[in-house]
């Protein structure tokens, strides 16, 4: 492996793969699939803090959908320094803390996320599969019938003026073939 990978182990995940400059995909939960990012403020709090926390970090945000339990991300590894766990621990736990400081019923929670998981991508058909998987995922979950009526998603501001591009990778790279940890 070069300077730029990394491979880590850990005791109680599965081993992780870093790779600068590369896209991950990225799956947040929130503690025990409750609605902790039901409301919209939450919601942009949220986005908020991961857009604020990848430019801190130096990784790029390049499309994002948040639902009222779970949030997926498409982002860039920086060519240097990667190490997302510092990422979404301070997006997790900046968040968490506004969520508690502002939403009624939240307080008694230990805590408001529990996890994220991480995937490498490593082939363009990969990528573009998951893209789609982000865009379309408030209609999987039945918030929308179509993805241009959600604002909490990348796709809402994308299509207006990618509508082409975007057309031809929801054609061409199925959204609902690929395996991914989304059960809530």
């Amino acid at each position: 492996m070069n300077q730029d990978t990394i491979y880590k182990i850990y005791s109680h995940n599965p081993p992780h793969l870093f790779v600068s400059g590369v896209k991950y995909f990225i799956t947040g939960a929130t503690y025990l699939k409750k609605p902790f990012l039901r409301l919209s403020e939450a919601k942009l709090y949220l986005l908020k803090s991961i857009r604020k926390g990848s430019e801190k970090y130096k990784w790029i945000l390049e499309d994002w959908v948040i639902l009222d339990n779970h949030y997926h991300l498409m982002l860039q590894a920086p060519d240097r320094d990667i190490d997302l766990s510092r990422l979404m621990n301070e997006i997790h736990r900046f968040t968490g803390l506004w969520i508690k400081k502002n939403i009624n019923g939240t307080k008694r929670y230990k805590k408001i996320f529990h996890n994220y998981w991480d995937t490498c991508i490593t082939y363009e058909s990969s990528y573009f599969a998951r893209l789609n998987y982000i865009w379309f995922n408030p209609v999987k979950h039945n918030y929308v019938d179509d993805p241009k009526d959600y604002l909490f998603g990348s796709y809402y501001y994308r299509i207006k003026g990618e509508k082409i591009q975007m057309e031809g990778i929801k054609k061409k790279y199925r959204w609902d073939k690929i395996n991914v940890k989304d059960d809530f």
